[in-house]
């Protein structure tokens, strides 16, 4: 029995105690006395078993972590468009090479996930992909690094941080949406840095959102959320209108979101069949 049917069902039982009690106080009749003693102690017995059960109840999932988002008005760019093209690319950190003969075209619309070796440098070859389009005048690109504090000030407020354009006319939009991914009074006013991972995920999801990203860059975008939130952002992606890169280990929303996969190797991108 789960918590809610419970509920329920000793709802239900302490109405038929208090009625039970109030006839057996309001009798005058000894034989019908007998007979309404003996039904409460039948209910007495059923309360019992009510809080034996009450230990093993199965919980709900409270769906505090639930992604209530969803991208509209978006203007994707046109599915044909060459967003990126790479021809023999050396992915180099530091000097060092890590990744040799990249050759990579990406397309307006597509959904793309890179997956590689611990080490191979993905979120690397990500952020690079970041620097060359975020110029781009004719692309809305929206981000999630591997490491949130490339974008998030810490110092800021979710609340100053989402109007950090001035549009104080979008402040009750923000808090409406903030508080449907579960922030409280007290957290929009927290500053970024006192916030778990998963409301700093949270929060450049709503970034992205505000800002109509029409492309997307994403380092890992399902780490930071837990179970119960894995579906909806698995869904809020799948259903994006726009065109995508994403990093991530996660096979499920791999499979889910993208339509092709690659695998980042030190001789370059392998597409891959299914994963």
């Amino acid at each position: 029995m789960v918590e809610k049917e419970f509920d329920k069902a000793m709802n239900k039982h302490l109405r038929q105690k208090s009625q039970v009690r109030h006839t057996l106080l309001n009798t005058h009749d000894a034989t019908l006395g007998r007979l309404i003693a003996k039904k409460m102690k039948n209910v007495l017995s059923r309360e019992k078993r009510y809080e034996r059960m009450k230990e093993n109840l199965t919980q709900v999932p409270f769906h505090e972590d639930a992604i209530s988002l969803f991208f509209s008005d978006i203007s994707p760019l046109p599915a044909r468009k060459q967003v990126l093209h790479l021809e023999n690319f050396q992915l180099k950190i530091g000097g060092r090479q890590l990744v040799q003969n990249i050759h990579f075209n990406l397309n307006g619309q597509e959904k793309i996930g890179i997956i590689g070796q611990n080490g191979i440098g993905k979120s690397s070859f990500l952020k690079i992909i970041y620097q060359k389009l975020r110029q781009r005048a004719d692309i809305n690109l929206g981000y999630m690094p591997q490491h949130y504090t490339e974008v998030l000030d810490e110092s800021k407020t979710p609340l100053d941080f989402l109007l950090e354009n001035g549009n104080r006319e979008q402040e009750q939009l923000i808090l409406t949406h903030l508080a449907s991914l579960q922030f409280t009074r007290q957290e929009v006013h927290h500053k970024i840095c006192e916030l778990s991972g998963g409301q700093k995920a949270k929060l450049l999801l709503l970034k992205m959102v505000l800002d109509q990203a029409n492309f997307l860059l994403l380092d890992e975008p399902s780490r930071n959320f837990s179970p119960t939130s894995q579906p909806y952002i698995r869904q809020l992606f799948a259903d994006y209108p726009g065109g995508l890169v994403c990093v991530s280990h996660d096979r499920r929303f791999l499979k889910g979101v993208c339509q092709r996969i690659y695998r980042l190797t030190e001789n370059g991108l392998e597409e891959l069949g299914q994963i």
